[in-house]
């Protein structure tokens, strides 16, 4: 396996740091490319939500201004295309015919204007990365310079359509139903069905011994090949080959793995038909999607033009498919269209050595005390997972399937209550409150001087057991000081085991991509294990993790465990069903059937471990009133209310001001603007409190989610910051957005050693 020549440099320490790295404090660096998430409008947008006097407002100026904010923002080009590619529906319905005669009468007014609220705080207030409404900047921590240095306008630089894997799918389905198709599909073994020996090895079946034809049909496949030809050089093939369909041995179609431009392999599955007449009728359909594709990128930045172009690629979707041209998100009303925008930000940023300075230490200490988290449940885990082993190799009498004790294991790889990553979750803020029994005075402030003994005696460094788990990515937001002081950090969340950066979004909107794989190299040098994710896993989209952007064959071990479409660069992955779990010193091994030296259980498992431990980095439990908290002169916690449903005023014939929800909020001494989470809005929103249609949206979401979990539930609030006075980044026009930064830290402590699996080692 290939092995990146990785420059380095002195470390804090004297140890040797990649050069895509700049030395942190201990054993942590970050890389030193982050990529800036924010929003495509201001947040000043929102002040004309606001009456002039919140508290002396009358009913009937609450609902003037109100209705006045919502014209203007429909009169805005922008929002309404952001709305339109987002939920054409709602466009098409209505808001396109608003925004044409924003003075004409708007029936279902309370409902739509208070929607039109809700999206503004989404688009000038929630930091995303998606079109141009959360497009991608990047910045670069350097050591020559200080402070925070901006070039560019701050608008768009670049504006990019890609199509969804789904839509790309759904057309490449619709070609293999046709019956003239059925020779020139593409068979293969299903990737997590194994043929060692002769014996076929399937999830949840035990071992069995393939014979005559169908034994010939599948060791004729090891390598994917068109059924008219897999027909006429075996004997017997058409009945063989049906059998093992109909068993899921073997897979027929035209698959389409996740990937950048999913059109590409199905263009290349139309060329390799054979049959001239079906292979220029296929291809002409393909030519007319691409056409309506590229109108509606050439429509961009035109709401209408652009509503028109969606509608003739759904019109040309539908003649081909038969389905509708957007598909619905589980468990929202929200539609996802065939296409998606993604753009990159007129903005370059350099942060100097003084600002990282105030961050090195307090982000170290927060990373170590992740790294015990990490290596707590790598043992509970295991633990776990031995018990289920033993239970599963008990009943099968010998070796269990790696992708059975998958399936069996689900409870603890989802970290359902009572299981590992549960336990030690509630053990992790258990320690937690030593160190927050430090903090002094409001808000509560910690230092780590006092700190960092504590760290080391209650969070004792351990090994990870999983190769990703070296990584982690803080959101850091940074709060300008109005007075033009250094800006203050502030720590959003802290993702475990994961470079965000993996997502498709970042990778697509790079200035250089060989900068990002040639450092996600660097830090993977000994190789990982990656599964080859269905389309159809619930996590799974076209353009964010899993499966990885930043994808390397060369460094990567693969591995199947369902019937997925294959990997993107037709890497063959190791099935699971042929992977076989033993125990061997007390641990946990996985062996291919066919033997060779073996890997750690947790390895292999490695990404289902990130998926497991990713959001659990919370330091309190939700409680109360808990204030601001600060490490040194680092934010790690922002100030958060904790509250039952039951005690929030939300009466269903409260005037439009609602005066009472927002004394409510005052009383508690919340600020204007907090973000707002409950059962039924999982991701956090927006509230202004002096917005009667923010308001009005917080009463239904609050009623919403009583009716549907009862007043023990909970909603918590958490205060914007930085808040809108103290953003730093700022448009040509001096308009002010929202934003953090994702950035990668990288645990130098976590030895490279080899990686094995099969007959040869992973070379470091």
């Amino acid at each position: 396996m290939r092995t990146a020549a990785v420059p380095t440099l002195p470390g804090p320490a004297g140890e040797a740091v990649a050069v895509h790295r700049v030395p942190l404090a201990g054993d942590w660096s970050l890389w030193r490319l982050s990529a800036v998430r924010g929003t495509g409008m201001p947040v000043s947008w929102l002040d004309a939500f606001v009456p002039p006097d919140p508290d002396a407002a009358s009913e009937e100026e609450a609902r003037a201004v109100s209705a006045a904010a919502v014209r203007a923002l429909a009169a805005r080009p922008i929002f309404v295309e952001a709305v339109t590619w987002q939920n054409p529906a709602v466009v098409r319905n209505w808001l396109g015919r608003f925004a044409a005669d924003p003075d004409g009468r708007l029936s279902r007014r309370d409902q739509r204007e208070a929607l039109v609220a809700f999206l503004a705080q989404r688009y000038c207030a929630k930091n995303e990365t998606i079109g141009f409404f959360g497009p991608v900047a990047w910045a670069r921590f350097v050591d020559e310079r200080s402070g925070l240095t901006m070039t560019g306008s701050g608008g768009l630089r670049s504006r990019s359509v890609y199509r969804e894997t789904w839509a790309v799918d759904a057309v490449a389905r619709a070609f293999a139903a046709d019956p003239r198709a059925a020779a020139h599909l593409i068979v293969r073994r299903n990737p997590v069905c194994d043929l060692t020996g002769g014996v076929l090895r399937r999830p949840r079946s035990r071992p069995e011994e393939l014979t005559g034809a169908e034994a010939v049909v599948a060791a004729a496949l090891t390598q994917p090949r068109r059924v008219g030809e897999l027909v006429d050089t075996c004997a017997g093939a058409a009945a063989a080959l049906d059998r093992l369909i109909a068993r899921g041995v073997v897979l027929a179609g035209l698959p389409i793995p996740v990937q950048e431009h999913p059109e590409r392999d199905l263009r290349r599955h139309v060329a390799g038909i054979t049959d001239p007449d079906l292979r220029a009728e296929l291809t002409g359909r393909l030519d007319e999607l691409d056409r309506s594709v590229a109108a509606v990128a050439a429509a961009v930045g035109d709401p209408p033009a652009l509503l028109d172009a969606l509608d003739r690629l759904a019109e040309t979707f539908g003649a081909i498919t038969g389905q509708a041209g957007h598909r619905d998100k589980p468990g929202t009303p929200l539609g996802r269209a065939m296409v998606y925008e993604d753009c990159r930000r007129d903005l370059d940023v350099t942060i100097g050595a003084d600002l990282l300075d105030d961050l090195r230490t307090p982000l170290a200490l927060m990373l170590d005390t992740a790294r015990w988290l990490l290596a707590e449940i790598s043992v509970e885990v295991e633990r776990d997972l031995t018990r289920r082993y033993r239970s599963l190799r008990d009943r099968a009498g010998g070796p269990v399937a790696l992708c059975d004790l998958v399936l069996a294991a689900g409870d603890v790889l989802n970290g359902m209550p009572g299981t590992a990553a549960d336990r030690v979750g509630d053990d992790f803020r258990e320690r937690w409150r030593e160190l927050l029994s430090t903090a002094r005075g409001a808000p509560a402030r910690m230092s780590s001087a006092v700190v960092a003994p504590l760290v080391r005696a209650v969070f004792p460094a351990g090994p990870v057991a999983w190769r990703a788990g070296r990584q982690h990515s803080p959101d850091l937001l940074l709060r300008a000081d109005p007075a033009g002081g250094r800006p203050q950090w502030v720590l959003g969340e802290l993702h475990l085991a994961l470079n965000t950066m993996e997502n498709r979004a970042f990778l697509t909107q790079a200035d250089d991509r060989a900068e990002l794989l040639d450092a996600t190299a660097a830090d993977f040098a000994g190789g990982r294990f990656v599964p080859v994710y269905p389309p159809d896993a619930p996590a799974v989209t076209s353009r964010t993790y899993p499966p990885p952007a930043m994808d390397l064959p060369s460094h990567y071990t693969y591995w199947s465990y369902t019937a997925d479409e294959g990997h993107p660069e037709d890497v063959d992955p190791l099935p699971g069903a042929g992977l076989l779990v033993t125990e061997e010193d007390r641990r946990l091994v996985v062996r291919p059937a066919a033997g060779g030296r073996p890997a750690r259980l947790l390895e292999v498992l490695g990404e289902f471990l990130t998926a497991l431990v990713v959001n659990r980095f919370r330091v309190r439990d939700p409680d109360g009133h808990q204030p601001r908290l600060m490490l040194d002169e680092v934010v790690i916690a922002r100030e958060t209310w904790h509250v039952p449903l039951a005690g929030i005023p939300t009466p269903e014939n409260a005037d439009y001001r609602h005066r009472e929800l927002r004394q409510w909020l005052i009383e508690r001494g919340m600020p204007r603007f907090v973000f707002v989470k409950t059962a039924d809005q999982p991701k956090p929103y927006l509230v202004d409190r002096d917005a009667p249609l923010s308001l009005r949206n917080l009463a239904r979401g609050v009623r919403r989610s009583r009716a549907e979990h009862g007043d023990a539930a909970a909603a918590t609030f958490t205060e914007m910051l930085p808040a809108p006075g103290e953003l730093w980044l700022a448009d040509a026009d001096g308009q002010r957005y929202t934003s953090e930064l994702r950035v990668v830290a990288y645990d130098e402590m976590q030895p490279n050693e080899s990686l094995c699996l099969g007959d040869e080692e992973t070379r470091t």
